[in-house]
Parts: C-alpha cells; sequence; structure tokens
C-alpha cells in the first residue's frame, strides 16, 4: 500500500496565513511524490466565493477555479472540489481538505490515487478523529509513533479474522458478511469485552476498510453493546473455538 502524507493544521481557518501554510504543506507533498496536483476540496462550490476563501485567493483566482485548475506559483496545478463532484482523482494528487470534520475526512479516505491529505477544520477538535486514525502530522507538534487504537489484544485478533474473510469493498453489504461480524462482535460482548465501538471505524479503516463499511460496523457494534443483556451463543458455530483461537493469537 502506498503512503500517504497526512498533516493537520489545527490554526485559524478564517487567517489567510493558515490557508498559505496549508497550501504550502500540500505543495511541499506534491513536490515530494513527484506529482502536479493539488485538490481544494470544500463541502460547497458556495464556499469558494462566498467564505473566507474567496479572500484568500482572490477574484481572478476563484473565477479561474470554477473553470478548470489554475497554475500555482512554485509550480503544480490546483483544482477545486467537493464530495459530489470529486469521485476518483485521474492522477495522483494531494488533497486540501479546508473546514475539515468527520464527513468530508472520511470521504477522503475512501478515494483512491491520493499521495498526500491536508487537512484544516474550521472548529477545533473536528478533525481529531481522524489525526488519531493515522497518526497525522500536526503542525507544531513533535512527530509521535503510530498508537493502537484498540488497546484489547483479543479484539484486535479478531477484527483481523474478520477482516481476513469479508469482502472490503462491499463491507458489510452483504448478508454472509455481516452474519460474520455481528457473530464475532457478540462473542466478544459475551465473553466480557469492553465496547469497542468508539474506536473501531478508524482501526477498520486503518487495516484496509471502506469508510462506509467502517461505519456499518461501527453501527453494529453500538448496537451489540447496547443491549441490556449478554447475547446467547448457542446458534453460533463453535463459539468456544474461535474465541480460544483469538485469545491465543492476541
Amino acid at each position: 500500500m502506498t503512503s500517504i502524507s497526512r498533516v493537520l493544521v489545527p490554526l485559524d481557518s478564517q487567517d489567510a496565513q493558515t490557508f498559505g501554510l496549508a497550501l504550502a504543506y500540500a505543495q511541499k507533498i506534491a513536490r515530494t511524490a513527484g506529482v502536479e496536483d493539488v485538490i481544494l476540496l470544500i463541502h460547497t462550490k458556495h464556499q469558494l466565493d462566498h467564505t473566507s476563501l474567496s479572500r484568500f485567493l482572490g477574484p481572478a483566482v476563484v473565477k479561474g477555479l470554477a473553470k478548470g485548475p489554475v497554475s500555482l506559483q512554485g509550480g503544480g496545478r490546483l483544482h477545486q472540489e467537493t464530495m459530489k463532484t470529486l469521485r476518483y482523482p485521474p492522477r495522483k494528487s494531494v488533497v486540501l481538505v479546508y473546514y475539515a470534520e468527520e464527513k468530508i475526512l472520511d470521504f477522503v479516505d475512501g478515494l483512491n490515487n491520493v499521495v498526500g491529505v491536508v487537512a484544516v477544520p474550521d472548529i477545533s477538535g473536528e478533525a481529531d478523529g481522524w489525526a488519531a486514525r493515522w497518526t497525522v502530522h500536526t503542525h507544531g507538534h513533535l512527530g509521535q509513533a503510530p498508537a493502537a487504537l484498540i488497546d484489547d489484544p483479543v479484539v484486535v485478533r479478531a477484527l483481523e479474522t474478520l477482516t481476513t474473510v469479508i469482502n472490503l469493498s462491499t463491507g458489510l453489504g452483504h448478508p454472509r458478511d455481516k452474519t460474520m461480524a455481528n457473530e464475532i462482535l457478540r462473542i466478544l460482548r459475551t465473553k466480557g469485552h469492553g465496547d469497542p465501538s468508539s474506536t473501531i471505524k478508524s482501526c477498520a479503516i486503518r487495516k484496509g476498510w471502506s469508510p462506509r463499511g467502517a461505519s456499518d460496523l461501527e453501527a453494529l457494534a453500538r448496537k451489540i453493546w447496547s443491549l441490556k443483556t449478554k447475547p446467547s451463543l448457542a446458534a453460533f458455530h463453535d463459539p468456544n473455538g474461535r474465541y480460544a483461537h483469538w485469545k491465543a493469537g492476541a
């Protein structure tokens, strides 16, 4: 899997210096990766000419972006896209996510042909989950080693097992795969393991799940751990043997 450079710029999104810094990060990643294209990703086209972005970019650039890519000072091209218009970048690109929050960052995690992501949240803390998912470089902070998202080794092993047997391109879309996830999570709940739903989505995405599939897994975990009583395992095939396998490999 190609390594993706990820940067969080947790500064005032209404400050022109913040935009300039984020763009500089994006251009540096692009040069290092040998690509030309930087995509400015926002929620709606309205944000391009009705928010502080219009002041940062200037009327000529805003008008140019409405027609297509514009040349960047120092090299490369800047494109403007929204979650509705961007599907898969035709060429390897760096994505600069402005006004970033969980939904748009999940969207970016599902894209191909991305060599780098720079995120600028509009509200403090709204990109923290994404930052923890990937252990990103945060502007103004020293680099950190990747952190464990789930610290229960048995749960990690069970999730690894699930990841190897389902179709990651469809997540829990196939009834058989959803049944498998349901059984694994119910076994863990019955065996007394803590609720992993707060981090299981990020852990799944890190392991190659699509953001949509990982979100479905999170919802299933929340449902199972919200049950008032422990689930019965009587209808499952060899739940104790499966659990022993996860425990032995943890």
